[in-house]
């Protein structure tokens, strides 16, 4: 049976503008950059302020006086989700009587028009400061190298296909991907072919690409440098295991050799490049960061500024001042256009500041509780959570959050995303607690300064940290913070 019924429930909906705000919010600079040019060209009232020198100095005391007099955050949201629930609606919606030329006289435009809204204040603008934008150089890879040699290689026709289809199955660290067998069914030739070519691509720089394994690699190497028959030799083609392994007193055993000639193979091996194809660290960056925030000290203090010089400043254009004026003859559409547009200028100029507003307290809230690492570096992180900078501040956690993600602060001890700040802690002797992050530094120095032929356990390192640090840490927990740095056990830190 089908029955008609109703019913009353409470749903919660964020608005567009809240919903718009919040992504505005965890925008980075180059993202917001690319927001407000998308803005300008939508819509017409927003324009660039070419006026930005003159009112810097205004809008500097404008915003100092918004932080000290504003409420807190949480207040501001609870406002704005209650703007919000009223409706765009109210606010864009229009009858005859508010499109009545008194509503908008030449005092409320002048007013609406001298809000110049988001501009950059004179402390975080240095016209000294020269931006340089660097395209970076251009890379010759890997498979363009050994095709040039290709060429030059004097091999024929028919052998030259085949080393381009070789070179093609080289993967980035220079090994050869594909088995030999398989490349010769595809392409429809001899096995003993295709490894004719492969010990001609064996010969190309760098020395052991194209190899199928680590051994193979490691002999290509060998051979070019003229170590065919030698110690090295001898453990990399039949020992290779037990060296990986730190297995040296097998390896002696097995060639009848004594403890000290380990140390001369152990440095023609170090020699060698385990991975031919792969470039340790690119000569150009192409991963950029650029620091949404920079903490700088000036005598005592440090001073906590935005970097978004590159953002354009907006205001709201005056030349539609002459359509309102025109209202009458254009008819009550073109004023209701212009009284759209200007509410969404407004409200995203007003975005705009908030967002700079925010961003600004949350990182000056970091500086005051992470006052120890600013001064001396990395191993003074103190633990905190999200949560403690929100109730500080006054906001949601979510709103930190949302600061916090993808966003940088360049430092004077380098550039650090702001989540970095944010750390859980152990607890220590004197009753207080030590950054997670603070611990894996103290690791780290611990094992940079060990005796590499007796490295510390995953113990003494526990138990160097709670005698000489008071910090109270498990065997396990060292483990897994070394394993987060990279770093190997003791077993195979240990030299010969």
């Amino acid at each position: 049976m089908i029955r008609l019924a109703q019913t009353a429930s409470l749903q919660q909906k964020m608005a567009p503008q809240l919903i718009q705000s919040l992504r505005l919010l965890q925008m980075p600079t180059l993202e917001l950059q690319q927001l407000i040019q998308q803005e300008l060209e939508i819509n017409p009232l927003l324009e660039l302020n070419e006026e930005q020198e003159t009112d810097q100095e205004e809008e500097s005391e404008d915003t100092e006086e918004t932080e000290q007099t504003e409420p807190t955050d949480e207040k501001d949201e609870q406002d704005a989700s209650a703007e919000e629930e009223e409706g765009p609606e109210e606010e864009l919606d229009f009858d005859e009587a508010d499109l009545d030329k008194d509503q908008f006289d030449e005092e409320d435009w002048n007013e609406f028009l001298n809000e110049s809204g988001y501009v950059s204040t004179k402390e975080e603008f240095d016209p000294n400061v020269e931006e340089w934008d660097n395209q970076g150089a251009s890379q010759v890879s890997l498979e363009d190298t050994l095709k040039d040699q290709l060429l030059l290689s004097g091999l024929d026709e028919a052998g030259q296909a085949i080393g381009e289809f070789i070179i093609g199955n080289i993967d980035e660290d220079g090994f050869l991907i594909s088995a030999v067998e398989d490349i010769a069914d595809i392409l429809g030739v001899d096995v003993e072919k295709v490894e004719r070519v492969l010990d001609v691509v064996h010969t190309f720089e760098p020395s052991g690409v194209g190899a199928r394994n680590l051994r193979e690699c490691l002999l290509i190497q060998l051979k070019e440098q003229g170590e065919d028959g030698c110690l090295a030799m001898l453990v990399v083609q039949d020992h290779l295991d037990d060296w990986i392994g730190r297995r040296y007193s097998r390896v002696c055993r097995a060639l009848n050799i004594c403890k000290e000639e380990l140390t001369d193979i152990q440095e023609v091996i170090a020699s060698l490049n385990p991975k031919p194809g792969f470039t340790p660290e690119p000569r150009v960056n192409f991963n950029l960061v650029v620091p949404d925030l920079e903490v700088a000290k000036v005598g005592e203090d440090f001073i906590v500024s935005l970097t978004d010089r590159n953002a354009p400043s907006l205001r709201i254009s005056p030349i539609y001042r002459t359509l309102l004026n025109q209202s009458e003859k254009s008819g009550t559409e073109a004023k209701k256009f212009v009284v759209e547009r200007l509410n969404s200028a407004r409200w995203f100029i007003s975005a705009i500041h908030q967002r700079r507003t925010t961003m600004l307290r949350v990182m000056r809230c970091i500086v005051q509780n992470q006052r120890e690492f600013f001064d001396h570096g990395l191993g003074h992180l103190r633990p905190m959570v999200l949560q403690e900078v929100a109730d500080k501040v006054g906001m949601h956690v979510s709103t930190i959050s949302r600061v916090s993600n993808g966003k940088y602060v360049q430092t004077p001890h380098g550039v650090f995303e702001l989540k970095y700040f944010f750390d859980g802690g152990l607890s220590t002797d004197e009753g207080g607690d030590v950054s997670a992050k603070t611990v894996k530094e103290k690791i780290s120095k611990l094992i940079a300064d060990e005796d590499s032929q007796n490295p510390l356990s995953d113990q003494k390192i526990a138990d160097i940290l709670k005698k000489q640090e008071g910090t109270n840490i498990a065997r396990r927990t060292v483990a897994k913070y070394r394993d987060q740095l990279g770093i190997n056990s003791a077993r195979y830190r240990k030299s010969i």
